[in-house]
This record gives structure tokens, sequence and C-alpha cells, in this order.
């Protein structure tokens, strides 16, 4: 991981003169820094252009909003997590490795319980024998691997929220680079069998979270 921290480093670096900015998709890839912050454009076009050849394995769980207000409970750890957890325990398994999870902006409080319970107390959980069962949650201020993620999953949910995969608007330009990032991150994924390494989850996924515990 130092190895790619360095790179991404010297790009922010030799682009921006600024190797401390923090690489973050809300504030870099919007059309108004397409349109307006040259500067900007050229660090994201560099990013996506660096993260083509770095040896990392992509993961992403896109969703709607939820359409109605879920229950608050420590019991259960959301879906989208329990997805990307079986994911990277499949890759682990391909690669005879282990991997420790980071959080990025969670309140530990809340979701420490949840993740620990997940995987001590669900049959699914148990089975996931390769991710570590002490997470640890850290500022992307400071972390590069976080602020990797951070972008490319900005570009993921671009392509959602705007339907890309259906249709291309002929002439936004905009549009069309987001287009072209994710098939940046599309070409860093896996599969694994029945788990696409992109996955649109469903609403109702939302609500289906007893079948952790083997109901109730």
């Amino acid at each position: 991981m130092r190895g790619i921290a360095r790179q991404i480093y010297a790009m922010k670096r030799e682009v921006a003169g600024r190797p401390d900015m923090e690489l973050k998709a809300v504030k870099l890839i919007t059309r108004t820094t397409f349109r307006r912050n040259a500067e900007h454009w050229a660090l994201t076009d560099a990013f996506f252009n660096q993260a083509a050849t770095l040896p990392i394995t992509v993961f992403a769980i896109s969703m709607e909003r939820p359409t109605e207000a879920l229950p608050e409970t420590q019991r259960y750890l959301p879906n989208q997590f329990r997805y990307l957890l079986q994911r990277v325990n499949a890759l682990c398994e391909r690669d005879a490795d282990m991997a420790t999870i980071p959080f990025d902006g969670v309140d530990m409080k809340a979701m420490a319980p949840r993740f620990e319970s997940y995987l001590h107390r669900s049959l699914e959980g148990q089975g996931l024998i390769r991710i570590a069962d002490a997470p640890y949650f850290v500022d992307s201020k400071v972390t590069a691997g976080i602020q990797i993620a951070d972008m490319l999953v900005g570009v993921v949910r671009l392509w959602a929220q705007h339907d890309l995969a259906n249709a291309m608007p002929p002439g936004d330009d905009f549009l069309t680079s987001v287009g072209r990032y994710y098939r940046i991150v599309e070409s860093l994924t896996v599969n694994f069998g029945t788990l696409p390494g992109m996955y649109r989850m469903p609403d109702r996924a939302h609500r289906v979270i007893a079948d952790q515990f083997g109901g109730g």
C-alpha cells in the first residue's frame, strides 16, 4: 500500500503542486470543476489515468436511497457492507490472503458492534474467515487508500445516478468523461461466481437483514 500511496502523492505534487491535497469526488468530479477549474480537472484526469495502472481490485455496491425510513438497530450490519465483505473475502480466498477493513467517516460507536456481531454471531459472517475481526477507522485526509476509494466510488455513483448504462447523452462532455472513468473502474474489478464485482443493490435489500442471524 505504501508504494501506491507514494504514486498518488507524486501525482498530486506534479499536477496540482499540493501533495497533501485531499482527493474528494464530491469536490473534484463535478460539472463546476469540469467547466471552471482546469487545474482540478487535470488532477482528476491524472488520477484516473494513474488508477488504471495501480495493482488494486475494486468492488462497488450502488443503491437507491431507501424509500422508507429504516429502523435503527445495533444488531444488523447494513447489506451494502455485507455484500462488500463477501467479495473481499472471496478475493482473499483466491489469493490466500487476509483483509483488515478500514471505515471512513463512520461513527465508531455505531459501526463497530454491528461489524463484530455480523462476524461472530451470524453463520454468514462466521464463514468469512479471511476478514480480520478488528476494523479500523480512519481520517481520509491522511489516508491515500480511502481517497482512492472515494474517487472511484464517486464515479460509480455518477454512472448510476445518470443511468449511463442505458444511454450516454450526446454532446455532454462531462458525462462522457465520467463514462471513460467508469470503464477504468470497471476494468479493476473481478467477479466471483454469483458475486459480481460491481453490483446494483435493489431497494428491497435495505430491509432484508434478518437473514444475517437466520431470521428473527
